[in-house]
């Protein structure tokens, strides 16, 4: 799709954010059409205003507007597109904002996640360069200052995300957000490096997407996930990102401001990264590693006293860890939403260690995304998806351990629940109270719960089969099976699953226009429990029956401690909650892959260098030499 194609669409597209009636990236699409003689629907400046109040307040996520707002200001003001008066309200609201966590001020938003860090980081340089003689009101601090005191923290954070990759891995929304941070730097910064860096970091981040969505649509592990990206993924940004970049996903049901805003500043995907996405091998294997422990940080030449590093740390998620945490009490000297949370672990670790008790190893934080080995399996038929053996029963957030992707829309996963609606964090289907042991090899997933018991409301597991989206679906011998067009699944619960009614009352919440006609709850009461998935194709087994017909009910035995299974595909598996994965008595690496290992990309963990090949054209992306290769 043509990027003028795309903005000329997205003017009339339903937008998602309902706070501000409107997106204002689709408002900044109104001028820049406007700027090429296209006609267009006028400026919604109701819209722009609740942005602007939204901003004035401080609120959380003010920050993901200023993308829009900065490519307003820069290239529309002083034109007869952007009214003088308005653009004085617009630069007002710019100097007034706090752009940091040392300025003066309590908020209540998030500063510090990895995607909110990058996007105040660019807003606080794009800012001070606009207006580099201006006081800015928070601190007292010149725009020029504020320039200069962004760029330490912009470096450091692509350093950071260079090395490591994201924690917030495979996310669709944050994905978006950091490569909308990104695209300003990339084209405005005045640095060089700043500038093509940024740039390499947004390639890096759409060929993340291209090796592990399928058919356009990000329907795998994440690092955060909410729930309307499981049950409908066309509300996901990226998936318009992938119909302008390479013709698949869907673009024309939602307004993206991802997409809008890649239109506007007329990105150019590396063709390599194109040919790999597009790419439909009979089989694709992706193995992958992003994010570290806190406790390989010196391997890694990261120091965690070193308070220069708290937000890597804060990045991760990883605050309450004994190796950050006194770092992390300097973050707020002030009392803030976060200063009890710290606190609280940092009396926790205290008492036990006068007690000569041991406090909760690792990192104990539950929304913690610390090193993550992502496997991912694609036929042209379907996609396996899984974070290998990621935090095991420790208590989670938004994590989103496994799915499996069977085409049009249609996943399927489990989870511990950790809330009864579905805008909880986590809740009936996002997120984990308890984190399975899950792994996957090829096309088979086994999936382990053992929630503690505590939790008496959400003493079991279920998974998510929404058989209303499927062609076909048999239960027979306690295998459950479906079929969509030509992708076939087998879903087994150790424990006895039964169908749950869906309380649409909650459901309907954040869904209100789908409608369920049978449930997609199967649910699977008791604490400890192993699910067993096998995904399978017309190619690669036949007709339905035929696959179907495979699964025998003594194909299982065992516990969560221990089992073997018996797949029509892969042979005797061997796996549990401290026993490794073996496959007819080998055994499988889980754990310890490289930054990248596919057909596309080998590259060592920690690099400064990734090359990638696809039908002939070549890109390099080497931030060592600050050095962009499109061939």
């Amino acid at each position: 799709m043509k990027n003028l194609d795309y903005l000329r669409m997205s003017v009339s597209l339903p937008t998602r954010d309902r706070r501000l009636k409107g997106s204002p990236f689709q408002e900044m699409v109104k001028f820049e059409l406007m700027a090429r003689g296209e006609d267009t629907p006028a400026v919604n400046y109701e819209c722009l205003d609740y942005t602007l109040a939204w901003i004035d307040e401080r609120n959380d996520c003010s920050d993901f507007y200023y993308p829009a707002l900065i490519r307003i200001m820069r290239e529309h003001r002083g034109t007869d597109r952007l009214p003088e008066e308005y653009a004085q309200k617009i630069e007002k609201t710019i100097l007034d904002f706090k752009y940091w966590l040392d300025e003066p001020g309590e908020v209540h938003a998030c500063f510090f996640t990895e995607n909110h860090q990058i996007l105040y980081h660019s807003a606080e340089y794009l800012s001070g360069q606009l207006f580099p003689d201006k006081v800015f009101t928070s601190n007292g601090k010149t725009g020029a200052w504020h320039k200069e005191h962004a760029i330490t923290y912009i470096r450091r954070w692509i350093d950071w995300r260079t090395r490591f990759g994201f924690s917030e891995w495979l996310t669709d929304g944050y994905y978006a957000e950091d490569i909308e941070a990104l695209m300003g730097l990339a084209v405005y910064a005045d640095e060089e490096d700043i500038r093509t860096r940024c740039l390499m970091l947004v390639d890096m981040l759409l060929f993340d997407i291209a090796v592990n969505a399928h058919s356009g649509y990000l329907c795998g592990t994440h690092g955060r996930i909410y729930a309307p990206s499981l049950v409908d993924p066309d509300t996901q940004g990226i998936t318009a990102a992938c119909a302008l970049l390479w013709d698949e996903g869907c673009a024309d049901k939602r307004f993206s401001d991802l997409a809008s805003l890649l239109a506007v500043y007329e990105y150019k995907l590396p063709d390599a990264i194109r040919k790999a996405a597009l790419d439909k091998p009979a089989v694709m294997r992706n193995y992958e590693r992003m994010s570290i422990d806190v406790c390989d940080s010196q391997y890694y030449g990261v120091d965690p006293a070193d308070f220069d590093n708290i937000m890597l740390y804060w990045g991760i998620q990883a605050y309450s860890d004994r190796l950050v945490i006194d770092n992390s009490l300097k973050v707020y000297p002030y009392w803030n939403w976060m200063t009890n949370r710290v606190k609280a672990y940092k009396e926790q670790q205290v008492r036990c260690d006068e007690a000569g008790v041991p406090s909760v190893s690792g990192t104990p934080d539950y929304t913690a995304m610390t090193e993550v080995n992502i496997f991912t399996y694609k036929t042209p038929d379907y996609m396996v998806s899984c974070a290998q053996d990621f935090r095991k029963g420790k208590m989670g957030y938004q994590q989103h351990p496994w799915s499996v992707y069977l085409g049009d829309k249609l996943q399927v996963f489990t989870t511990s629940p950790g809330a009864e609606d579905y805008n909880a964090r986590p809740n009936q289907l996002a997120g984990n109270l308890n984190l399975p042991r899950a792994v996957a090899h090829d096309n088979v997933v086994f999936s382990i719960y053992r929630t503690n018991p505590d939790f008496v409301d959400f003493l079991y597991s279920h998974a998510y089969f929404p058989r209303d989206k499927f062609d076909e679906v048999v239960e027979c011998d306690g295998w459950l099976f479906g079929r969509n067009k030509d992708a076939y699944i087998a879903l087994y619960s150790m424990l006895p699953a039964r169908w749950k009614a869906v309380n649409m009352e909650l459901f309907n919440k954040p869904f209100p226009d789908i409608e369920v006609k049978q449930s997609f709850d199967y649910m699977a009461p008791g604490h400890a429990n192993v699910w067993v998935t096998e995904m399978g194709s017309k190619a690669q087994n036949g007709n339905f029956e035929a696959f179907c017909a495979q699964f025998k009910s003594d194909a299982f035995s065992g516990d969560t401690l221990g089992f073997s299974y018996n797949s029509p595909s892969q042979g005797e598996m061997k796996f549990g909650w401290t026993k490794p994965l073996t496959v007819k008595g080998e055994e499988i690496k889980i754990k310890g892959y490289k930054r990248y290992d596919n057909p596309y990309c080998n590259a060592e963990f920690n690099t400064e260098v990734l090359e990638i090949n696809c039908g002939g054209s070549h890109t390099v992306l080497d931030h060592a030499n600050v050095k962009r290769v499109d061939a």
